[in-house]
């Protein structure tokens, strides 16, 4: 049985890879965790076989209140695309601390954004022919993380996965594909009331 707690430990192994930016070890170790995700999904019955047998966080439950922690909790710079220097790359992952309680959906959620950025990051970092594989790679896993949030809808979340998928976007040439995400987010700035958040 694959407990909640060691994909946790796994997903925030990759946040130490980030970190240090080694950008190829996070891609192994984001993809660990995706994995172990999958094969416990796969093995479950009626019910989850995962082992949730983590203590619960009073107040931390959210998607967004752990990109909001892991944001707060990091003090890395940001990496700017150096071909479209007016791009900025939402380079924080999300951790989860191991007393917090999340359901397999906002793990899920949180693993694939670590691994599209992973890719992505790597792909900055590297630039060279592969970088438009791992491009690719980090394009199809933040549609991916996107449609996965369909039933919270976090907004902080949201904010980062389209602003990198725009980068993203924009790097692998479709600069329409990049604009409509550019769009989508200003459209999320002026539409959102802020004081109905609760974060």
């Amino acid at each position: 049985m694959t407990s909640i707690s060691a994909i946790i430990e796994k997903n925030n192994q990759t946040i130490a890879f980030f970190n240090a930016n080694d950008y190829l070890n996070a891609i192994e170790s984001s993809t660990l965790a995706l994995t172990s995700l999958r094969e416990a999904s796969e093995n479950n019955g009626e019910e989850s076989n995962i082992d949730e047998s983590h203590a619960e966080f009073s107040g931390i439950n959210r998607l967004d209140e752990c990109v909001l922690l892991s944001a707060v909790s990091e003090h890395r710079r940001a990496i700017h695309d150096t071909n479209n220097s007016d791009y900025f790359i939402y380079d924080h992952g999300i951790s989860i601390p191991t007393s917090v309680k999340v359901d397999t959906d906002i793990l899920s959620a949180i693993a694939i954004f670590n691994s599209a950025l992973a890719h992505h990051l790597a792909a900055e970092s590297l630039d060279t022919p592969t970088s438009t594989e791992a491009l690719q790679k980090a394009q199809r896993l933040y549609h991916l993380a996107y449609h996965v949030d369909t039933s919270s809808r976090s907004l902080l979340f949201q904010f980062a996965v389209i602003n990198n998928l725009g980068v993203v976007e924009r790097k692998l040439g479709n600069t329409s594909v990049s604009n409509q995400c550019f769009d989508y987010l200003a459209y999320l700035l002026e539409n959102t009331n802020f004081e109905d958040q609760q974060v």
